[in-house]
């Protein structure tokens, strides 16, 4: 996700949007006293640290990320945190897992899978890591789900169809419970977490997602500079009259890798 930087997600990850977020993940996961988490995509480090401290001082939360600087952000908070004794960062990425085979009890995965071009490879690895038994926890969102509040619709229409570029899977949720069949999971659950907004400021995901979106759409996927900035003035410009609204849907997925003959 390099269109991120590790500040910037380390700023977003700690709106009520994606703190709320996090604790709807940690429901789904059901983490235990003793168990051994990994987080795949781990970013700044917060679920994992969150996690850490579920399972307790005889568990263990392993997180891996593709940054560099989003691992050092990581260790830097478990220890911070006195979660270090627990907790374990490394650069690695979802598609080779450097584990040992039934390893961990579960996985987490948010807003990753997205990103991934060979997700049959992906899903395999996270299966084989998984003891069984163990819990897979996906949360990727579906940008047709996207309501963005603006008064030039068509100009609205041409950025975010450009801001799908981002993403190697844009619509990813709707494929994701026959992949997950054919990794070798029993698909258990799918839950919907909405993410609205009214208002464009810092305390929110939306807000900080406007500028971002600007800039990757002018400088990765062919949309002017001065079109770009139009409709982040646009989108904004809604709060001035009461009328801003954002509202994105976020689909979390449970599997379970089964106890015999997967």
């Amino acid at each position: 996700m390099t269109t991120f930087s590790a500040p910037l997600l380390d700023r977003t990850s700690s709106t009520a949007d994606l703190v709320e977020q996090r604790a709807r993940i940690r429901a789904k996961v059901v983490p235990k006293r003793g168990e051994r988490g990994l987080d795949i995509g781990c970013g700044p480090g917060l679920l994992a640290c969150e996690l850490a401290r579920d399972v307790g001082p005889t568990g263990r939360m392993v997180g891996i990320d593709t940054s560099p600087d989003m691992v050092t952000m990581s260790g830097e908070r478990a220890r911070r945190s006195a979660l270090a004794g627990r907790t374990e960062f490394a650069v690695g990425n979802a598609v080779e897992l450097h584990f040992p085979e039934q390893h961990f009890d579960f996985l987490t995965a948010v807003q990753v899978y997205e990103y991934i071009a060979d997700l049959p490879r992906a899903l395999g690895e996270a299966h084989r890591v998984l003891r069984p038994g163990g819990r897979l926890i996906v949360m990727d969102s579906d940008w047709d789900s996207c309501i963005w509040q603006a008064d030039d619709g068509d100009r609205q229409a041409r950025v975010l169809r450009a801001w799908e570029a981002h993403f190697v899977h844009p619509h990813l949720p709707a494929l994701l419970p026959r992949l997950l069949g054919q990794a070798g999971f029993a698909f258990k659950s799918l839950s919907v977490v909405p993410l609205v907004n009214l208002h464009p400021d810092d305390t929110t995901d939306s807000g900080r997602l406007i500028d971002v979106v600007a800039r990757f759409v002018s400088r990765k996927a062919g949309i002017p500079e001065d079109v770009a900035q139009a409709w982040a003035d646009d989108v904004r410009g809604q709060d001035l009259h009461g009328r801003y609204l954002f509202s994105l849907s976020r689909f979390l997925f449970l599997a379970e890798r089964p106890m015999t003959g997967g």
